[in-house]
């Protein structure tokens, strides 16, 4: 295979550039990474399982309303998937759950939800009526201690009550939004799409160009930037979450791999200056005021990502000393280093929300997967191993990442928690580069 550079020479304007951006390379070998074991334990903590933290029991919300059956089921299936994934406490199984219906606190008897077999820290439970406009009351309550945690009214659908509802749940068990009522940003069939976290709700966002690549959220998830070929050099766009073009580029060379800052700066790839180097620049959001990073000769500099907790440092990928490889500088350019420097090649990096890791693609001639590197230390660890696997993005509470994987034949989107479990397909017809937006 072609090396990066001479792929940019002969076809900047190839519309699956970022797939074919791996170069023939050395096979890496496990001796080439730093132990794992203390990183796996690390990010296996983040993740709840059944006998560690508390015990939370889902008791079936009930219908007060004819002809509400069918959405009461739709809301008890889609809280539980969502307290299940969000791994905030374990959940004690439904067959364990006293028979008595529970729609209300006058109906909550505390000694069957606490005492043996159920053992709940917590109970969630409600009912669901309305002939048109449907509602949910929605409760928590602390069994032991016999408070009322949350007490809320929801409408509209029953997969957003739900999850709106388990969104509340996660906030009050850890101080932290989840991911229940987030979005992800993907490219499928040439046009940008987006879905609810867990694959449902999966519609058209932007079609604005024969091909549309690169999708990413800005960290507050108000604006979606991607690369478009509708003037037939590539540029990029910025929409609102809603789908109004609110800034991007107009440059005549090849701009890619957009990436937005905390402050609402805009970061991207190109070939707009001299030298024959893809490089980085940072701008406004509109692409005005254009400065340059990076100064290499006959070198790609590529998917720069701001770090989303301080917007101080850019990481990107860059070929300046042979193979690809993650590089970290300073948002002015300054303090350029690599991040790892054990062989391999590197890929689409991807800071967590507290910028205390990077998830990013990594292989060679044995395949490409997913790992996480520990910025502080530089412990990598492997998350995923079934086909081929890449462009990891993380969710806005950083307890998951979604990835793009071939393991069923072609590219789709799926999720995964942090510690490589979990692992579960989200798109349906194809799906590639995914970015998690709140």
């Amino acid at each position: 295979m072609a090396s990066i550079k001479n792929l940019l020479k002969a076809s900047l304007i190839a519309p699956l550039l970022v797939f074919t951006l791996h170069p023939a390379a050395r096979p890496y070998t496990r001796q080439d990474q730093p132990e794992s074991g203390p990183l796996r334990t690390q990010l296996s903590r983040i993740i709840v399982t059944p006998g560690a933290g508390p015990n939370l029991a889902l008791a079936d919300f009930v219908a007060r309303s004819a002809g509400v059956n069918a959405a009461v089921s739709t809301f008890n299936q889609v809280l539980a998937q969502d307290l299940e994934f969000a791994a905030v406490a374990a959940m004690v199984g439904k067959s364990l759950n006293p028979r008595t219906p529970l729609p209300d606190p006058a109906s909550l008897k505390y000694d069957e939800w606490s005492a043996d077999p159920v053992k709940a820290d917590y109970v969630a439970f409600g009912n669901i009526q309305g002939s048109g406009d449907l509602s949910a009351d929605t409760y928590l309550y602390d069994v032991k201690t016999k408070q009322q945690l949350l007490a809320s009214r929801h409408s509209g659908d029953p997969r957003r009550m739900a999850h709106e509802f388990a969104e509340e749940i996660v906030k009050l068990l850890t101080g932290q939004n989840g991911v229940a009522t987030s979005k992800i940003a993907y490219v499928s069939g040439g046009g940008i799409k987006v879905m609810d976290y867990d694959g449902f709700n999966q519609r058209g966002f932007a079609s604005d160009g024969p091909i549309l690549l690169f999708p990413q959220f800005s960290p507050d998830g108000r604006h979606i930037a991607y690369v478009s070929y509708k003037s037939g050099v590539p540029n990029i766009v910025v929409r609102s979450a809603e789908g109004g073009i609110v800034g991007g580029t107009h440059f005549n060379s090849t701009t890619t791999s957009p990436s937005i800052s905390p402050g609402g700066q805009l970061v991207f790839s190109s070939a707009i200056g001299q030298g024959g180097s893809m490089e980085i620049y940072v701008s406004s959001l509109d692409g005005s005021n254009p400065k340059r990073l990076t100064h290499t000769s006959k070198v790609v500099n590529i998917s720069p990502r701001w770090n989303p907790k301080t917007g101080r440092e850019i990481a990107f990928i860059s070929d300046r000393g042979g193979a690809p490889q993650i590089y970290v500088m300073d948002s002015s350019g300054a303090n350029q280093r690599p991040l790892i420097a054990r062989g391999g090649h590197s890929d689409s990096p991807s800071w967590s929300p507290d910028g205390r890791y990077i998830a990013f693609t990594w292989g060679g001639a044995g395949g490409y997967q997913v790992f996480v590197a520990d910025v502080g230390s530089g412990q990598l660890l492997q998350l995923t191993s079934r086909g081929r696997n890449e462009s990891p993005s993380w969710s806005p509470d950083g307890r998951h990442l979604v990835f793009q994987s071939n393991r069923t034949g072609r590219w789709e989107v799926w999720l995964m928690h942090i510690d490589g479990s979990g692992q579960r397909q989200l798109s349906q017809g194809g799906g590639r580069t995914p970015s998690w937006g709140k």
